[in-house]
């Protein structure tokens, strides 16, 4: 065993009662480290709430998303250090998946764990990992019990308040400072004041935002203007509307606007999400794919009006598509993210570069020879692991007739053969879980005359490709069944496509061999040959 060790600690507020603060379980950890000769190369700390999906959640045991832990495990992967210490089990895990995900990653890199307070046996571990589940959900049951009774009273429960509003006690009370911009959020709109225009205004003149753990990353963001706009209801009828496990309780408080503001409102706001009775079709060949630098995959509009020399906005002859970025907030859009750009532009050269890579497959044929060694050894890799699980189950199965054969002797009681069984069954369900997700070994035979059935593919292909070069539509509804054939090209051969400062389209184009090779079986998301077109005409592998 190596000596490199690192501290893992966690707190949260399921453990408030607890003697478990970060300082204490650091402290014990590096007297454990002291103690066993180790020495501590970094500390992992999961000891604040972190933002999942947009929603601050608690760095519970329960949960396998922890950056901290997920941070160590990738360490470990990359054998970063030797030892994990930790305060007690259930600072690393309290739940199945958290649990599986430590100890997969622990046995596969042969990382040690090392407890302050008790003792780690990983043959147990799952059992314990049960229990702690069960005690949580119990207390949930509790808890959950006990917010609906105080909602089904009218009075307030835990969470954010809305913006204009602030619990005190067990009361909901208007904050007038914040109350003030609502009304003027509400007045700004039903003159017709844009959203972005609104936002604009609110940060001239510094109105407030509601308080947060932790900084915004943007001022008066659309979403909470608009988070405002969709409470109307509840502004104008003072009302707070709360859900429970299926249940909706509604807390009476003080209105914010008058009911002839949300009136106004809510006509103006039937009247925008209004669509003219005849909506133009248009055809993008990229939709659905194109992205900047603001890693946003980018919207479609279609412009059907135009000026007229009088001023005036008449119907065009011909409707205009665009793509566009959809990040609305200037001040975090990416310097490399162009806005916006035509489709007909963006399409073309998207087509172009798609009939390049094509029109030479010796760089589709390079990567398909790596990815054919890659499956043979990929094949190798699970017959060995294979044979790896199935001798640990028979060693479970001696194991547990051994444990049976000793209670019949009455040398260990009932009650630790029982408990000892379970950990077995724990383990033996880990293992074949582990097993059933190698999934079915690839029939390495058929890549025998790959090369064949890959040049056969691509003649096709390229014969298909010409065609559509080929093609002169005449009217609208052969240059959309035009444009369907190339679509389909796209979501079989394109894998992604991003667009520069510049206005330049790079692609990605892949083309799945196992399918080629006449192959049913899933290839797991991986097994795809994958170039990338470069500006400059090159191609390299796609990782």
């Amino acid at each position: 065993m190596g000596n490199r060790a690192v501290i893992y600690v966690r707190t949260s507020s399921e453990h408030q009662g607890e003697k478990s603060s970060p300082v204490e379980q650091e402290a014990d950890c590096r007297r454990l480290a002291e103690e066993k000769g180790l020495v501590v190369v970094r500390i992992y700390r999961d000891i604040e709430k972190y933002r999942v999906r947009n929603k601050l959640v608690e760095p519970s045991g329960t949960r396998y998303d922890r950056p901290g832990l997920l941070s160590m495990l990738h360490d470990a992967a990359h054998g970063y250090f030797d030892v994990i210490l930790a305060w007690r089990e259930d600072r690393l895990y309290r739940g199945m998946r958290a649990m599986l995900l430590v100890l997969e990653t622990i046995q596969d890199h042969r990382i040690n764990v090392m407890l302050a307070r008790e003792n780690f046996d990983p043959k147990i571990a799952p059992l314990r990992a049960w229990v702690a589940q069960m005690e949580l959900d119990g207390m949930k049951e509790r808890m959950t019990m006990g917010v609906k009774a105080r909602l089904k009273s009218g009075k307030a429960n835990t969470g954010q308040d809305r913006y204009g509003y602030q619990r005190v006690g067990e009361k909901i009370e208007i904050v007038e400072d914040e109350a003030k911009w609502v009304r003027k959020v509400f007045e700004w709109y039903v003159n017709g004041v844009p959203i972005l225009q609104i936002r604009e205004r609110l940060i001239a003149a510094n109105a407030p935002q509601k308080g947060s753990s932790i900084q915004r990353r943007i001022v008066w963001a659309k979403t909470s203007i608009q988070a405002i706009l969709g409470a109307a209801k509840e502004y104008a009828l003072g009302i707070k509307i709360q859900t429970r496990k299926g249940e909706v309780f509604q807390i009476p408080l003080e209105p914010i606007i008058d009911m002839t503001t949300y009136e106004m409102f809510t006509v103006l706001r039937q009247k925008n999400k209004t669509y003219p009775a005849h909506i133009v079709k248009h055809d993008y060949l990229l939709g659905g794919y194109i992205k900047c630098a603001c890693n946003l995959t980018w919207g479609t509009i279609t412009v059907t009006k135009r000026h007229n020399r009088g001023g005036e906005l008449v119907d065009r002859k011909t409707p205009i598509g665009h793509y566009y970025c959809r990040q609305p907030h200037r001040e975090i859009r990416s310097p490399e993210c162009p806005k916006s750009v035509g489709s007909g532009l963006a399409d073309r050269q998207a087509w172009m570069k798609i009939c390049e890579a094509i029109d030479k497959p010796e760089y589709l044929y390079a990567q398909a020879q790596t990815l054919v060694n890659e499956l043979r050894q990929r094949a190798n890799n699970l017959h060995e692991d294979e044979e790896r699980i199935n001798k640990e189950l028979q060693v479970l199965a001696t194991e547990r007739q051994w444990l049976i054969t000793q209670a019949r002797k009455n040398t260990i009681t009932s009650s630790d053969l029982e408990y000892q069984l379970s950990g077995m069954s724990m383990q033996e369900v880990n293992l074949k879980r582990e097993l059933a997700s190698l999934g079915q070994a690839i029939n390495t035979n058929m890549l025998d005359n790959w090369e064949a059935k890959f040049e056969e593919y691509m003649k096709d292909l390229r014969a298909g490709i010409d065609e559509l070069r080929n093609a002169a539509p005449q009217t609208a509804e052969e240059r959309h069944r035009i444009f369907l054939l190339k679509r389909q090209v796209i979501e079989t051969l394109l894998e992604s496509a991003t667009i520069d400062k510049n206005r330049e389209v790079h692609v990605t184009v892949r083309l799945q061999l196992l399918k080629i090779v006449g192959s049913d079986l899933d290839d797991g998301g991986g097994s795809i040959a994958a170039v990338q077109t470069q500006t400059a005409g090159t191609y390299t592998r796609k990782r």
